[in-house]
């Protein structure tokens, strides 16, 4: 009869899972014991457990697959809590699964055990402890199929030892048929409402958790009328092209940034989950009154979370709005439509070679942070895929940022330390290359990942833009006056003595370095670190 430990092995291969991320210890033996003979799935160590599941997320975003992770007993888990803090706020589907000391003495609270379901169960959907080796295939199959049903996020499954060696009798348990949602029956109201309506307000707001295939009828929908569609500064991920000509922009982190935004507006339709993120707390709100506020969304989780909702609709996202636009074509405004698109692609080209000519005219050192983002997205592979969680991406130059679907992700959680090795992730779930865009104080949260990059040959270009201070929280103290930026003096807010050696750093892990400090350095950084096989940390010095 084959053993427990079998069962999980044949149902990753099932699941779609290529790659385990992990840090194992002695809890975890029996899992790496069957991985002697499973050569088709890619053990990839983290050095640290934040790491490990910082990767899992980056491969589950980039790959659309929910990505699975082993972290060794109650300390690892509680090393990855963080990350996993960043998971369930970005929804991406995880399995997560820690060694359990063995059940026979559990009792007796052993060295290495403790309640790893109650640590986990704030930050999973869903947390469970397997008893029986009998129990492992069922509660695998469950926990994949959580994970990935909306609003997706992480699962946990604690794994006693003892438990991964028994025997098992009976046929692996298959998978249930995941949910089908078509489009919302109300999808055709929808568009005739919406027909009523002046197409320069009404407003689509993306939310922070569009997948990748949400895409079509998005664009489809933006078509139809011309309608402006905005994101969210913080989201993490991108369904719509930033360079499509109903692309308006990303929306501050401001309700009355918003507010004033929507001030004209007759309708806005939100697409997805959250969309009005602020920071820090405004009294406004950021809908203005009478303005008739329409959600669609593919779980019902979403509706009233943040505005009530006068028409919810659910169902599958891309096949409702693209029935909505069919029903918005048919009202035959085609010469107009098509005006105002010409329009606005016009517009939009003219703003960005005025915004790239202001930015490229900026050539003092060090760089500003403008001028240093647009250099590496100029040097970016064609098609790279872009992870970003630095605050030097929200000026200007946000304008231009690339954020295709499928493409491009931020560690929308607020948490330090998921950029790097998600970057990693992705690089091995697409083998293709990636763009990991980083600050000095975030990248010091998990540099392991520099040598999982290293020993993968993931094709990841590192940017560490340094200006050696925590410039986020200068900047708030600065827009709130606080005591730190009246005094001149912040407090636990810098990094200059010492100053971080990033050259170092790279070498011990086993990554090529470079310091660019002019746009042309930066280019011939680029240009350089996509001949190697393997990862480039690029280290941009900015004012």
């Amino acid at each position: 009869m084959p053993l427990a430990r079998d069962i999980l092995i044949d149902i990753l291969r099932d699941e779609g899972v290529t790659h385990i991320f992990g840090n194992p210890g002695s809890t975890e033996m029996p899992l790496m014991d069957a991985l002697v003979d499973a050569p088709d799935l890619t053990y990839v160590l983290g050095l640290q457990e934040a790491t490990a599941v910082g990767m899992a997320d980056g491969w589950a975003l980039a790959s659309g697959k929910v990505g699975f992770v082993n972290l060794h007993a109650m300390g690892g888990l509680g090393n990855a809590m963080g990350v996993l803090v960043a998971s369930k706020a970005s929804e991406t589907p995880l399995v997560v699964t820690a060694g359990q000391q063995d059940t026979r003495h559990l009792m007796s609270e052993p060295w290495l055990s403790g309640d790893l379901v109650g640590l986990a169960a704030p930050v999973a959907k869903w947390a469970k402890e397997v008893r029986r080796g009998e129990d492992v295939g069922q509660a695998l199959r469950r926990a994949f199929a959580i994970a990935r049903t909306p609003p997706c996020g992480p699962v946990f499954l604690s794994l006693p030892m003892d438990v991964l060696d028994q025997e098992v009798a009976g046929p692996i348990p298959p998978a249930s048929a995941p949910p089908r949602l078509g489009a919302s029956p109300d999808a055709r109201r929808l568009g005739e409402r919406l027909a009523e309506l002046d197409p320069e307000r009404v407003f689509v707001l993306l939310g922070d958790d569009l997948p990748a295939h949400a895409s079509r009828g998005l664009v489809a929908f933006a078509e139809s009328a011309g309608f402006p569609v905005l994101g969210a500064q913080l989201t993490s991920r991108s369904a719509f092209p930033s360079d499509h000509p109903c692309w308006a922009g990303v929306m501050k982190p401001d309700f009355a940034w918003m507010r004033a935004r929507f001030k004209d507006a007759q309708a806005i339709v939100l697409v997805g989950g959250r969309a009005f993120v602020a920071y820090p707390y405004r009294e406004e709100r950021p809908v203005p009154d009478g303005v008739a506020f329409l959600h669609v969304a593919d779980n019902a989780e979403a509706f009233g979370r943040e505005h009530h909702a006068d028409m919810a609709l659910v169902g599958d996202i891309s096949a409702t709005l693209a029935e909505a636009a069919h029903t918005l074509r048919a009202h035959g405004r085609h010469e107009f439509v098509a005006a105002r698109l010409a329009g606005l692609a016009s517009r939009r080209a003219q703003a960005d070679d005025a915004l790239r000519a202001r930015i490229l005219a900026e050539t003092h050192i060090p760089l500003s942070a403008d001028a240093a983002v647009l250099a590496a997205l100029d040097g970016a592979p064609e098609g790279a895929l872009i992870a970003n969680d630095s605050a030097a991406t929200f000026g200007a130059v946000q304008e231009l940022m690339r954020t295709r679907p499928g493409r491009y992700f931020f560690a929308r959680g607020g948490v330090l330390g998921c950029n790097m090795p998600a970057a990693v992730g992705a690089a091995l779930a697409t083998k293709g290359w990636v763009v990991s865009l980083v600050g000095d104080g975030g990248a010091m949260y998990s540099p392991q990942a520099l040598w999982s990059a290293a020993h993968h040959r993931a094709k990841v270009i590192f940017v560490v833009f340094n200006n050696r201070r925590y410039g986020v929280l200068q900047n708030i103290a600065r827009s709130l006056g606080y005591a730190n930026a009246k005094a001149g003096r912040f407090v636990g807010m810098e990094t200059v003595d010492p100053a971080i050696d990033f050259a170092a750093l790279a070498k011990s892990m086993g990554a090529p370095y470079a310091h660019a400090d002019t746009r042309e350095a930066v280019l011939a950084a680029f240009a350089e670190a996509v001949k190697r096989d393997g990862p480039t940390l690029v280290e941009i010095p900015i004012g």
